[in-house]
């Protein structure tokens, strides 16, 4: 059976809610233009301030079929309850990897025969794994080791544990780190594969751990 997840709450094994239609949009890019007077076109700005193209929110809706033998005022209070206002995190079967985060606002509607309750969400723009991304890795011997750091598309600036301090190369850009952990702005990781070199001691840990964000 489909069905969505609100915070973990199954809408058909939970509630007994029939899934009708699910409908997650992609979130528009906010571009900006400014125009030229007296020339062609217009200047494009969308990516002007930080380099990355950033997006308005992601709309959500579900709605729901609510059998006779399963509504009652009860439940439908309760839902609303739930739901009306509340920001949750969405999960659905068609994309089990990952999660939205959104705001729910509610409708309710019954003819007498069928009861339908739709549920709208103003998202944000990403969809996020399900778990945070975690890579280890040890200096060898030789004092020097390279990392390899895969990411979605949104920009995630990494959590870097180490057990003694080391030196990471990444972007032509080095930072000295002491042991502990760490979260520096030099370090972003783009959409792709990011390499990361690091320099310390033999048997020095290293961990990076990331939420990952797609479109």
């Amino acid at each position: 059976m489909n069905e969505v997840f609100f915070d973990g709450m199954a809408s058909f094994s939970d509630w007994g809610l029939y899934l009708t239609s699910l409908t997650i949009d992609a979130p528009k890019p906010k571009e900006i233009y400014v125009e030229i007077p007296h020339g062609d076109g217009a200047l494009d700005l969308t990516e002007a301030l930080t380099g990355e193209v950033h997006y308005e929110s992601r709309p959500f809706e579900a709605v729901f079929a609510i059998k006779p033998e399963t509504y009652s005022a009860e439940l439908v209070r309760w839902l609303i309850g739930y739901l009306n206002g509340k920001k949750r995190i969405i999960r659905t079967k068609k994309e089990p990897g990952y999660y939205l985060i959104g705001r729910c606002a509610t409708s309710f509607k019954n003819d007498g025969v069928l009861a339908v309750l739709t549920v709208k969400a103003t998202c944000q723009p990403w969809k996020y794994k399900n778990d945070v991304t975690a890579k280890n890795t040890t200096i060898g011997v030789s004092g020097t080791t390279s990392v390899t750091l895969q990411n979605e598309r949104k920009w995630v600036i990494p959590t870097i544990t180490t057990s003694a301090a080391v030196t990471i190369l990444f972007d032509g850009t080095s930072t000295s780190l002491n042991a502990g952990t760490h979260r520096v702005t030099n370090i972003a990781l783009s959409c792709g594969d990011n390499v990361l070199t690091i320099t310390g001691a033999a048997g020095t840990t290293v961990k990076f751990e990331y939420q990952e964000g797609a479109l």
